[in-house]
């Protein structure tokens, strides 16, 4: 039950995480928005790590393995494309791929 809670928390993050985000493109110039923005985006990654390994645990196979393993990547290539200058023009498919991350891998292999 608390790995559901742990996934919607993971998602909450995310989804601000990406509004964040919008919202630095658009240059508030507001230092507290852009630490809230890392923030969420660190919180979401090591959620996303901790509920790879509680699922992982118990399940071997390679399609789950590669497919969480993916997941990470979108999350890694988020960050380098940002941390490259590319999040102006490309943060929000990014961003939203990160969404359909947590939806996808997340939410279809949570214990039912």
């Amino acid at each position: 039950m608390w790995i559901v809670f742990l996934a919607s928390l993971g998602f909450i993050f995310a989804v601000a995480s990406f509004i964040g985000g919008f919202r630095m493109v658009r240059k508030t110039d507001h230092e507290e928005e852009a630490v809230m923005h890392k923030m969420n985006g660190y919180i979401t990654v090591g959620i996303y790590v901790v509920l790879a390994v509680l699922f992982l645990k118990d399940k071997h196979s390679l399609f789950y393995v590669s497919l969480w393993a993916l997941g990470l990547v979108v999350h890694l290539f988020k960050l380098f494309m940002a941390r490259r200058g590319l999040g102006v023009r490309y943060g929000g498919y990014i961003g939203a791929m990160l969404i359909i991350t947590w939806l996808v891998v997340i939410f279809s292999h949570l214990p039912s």
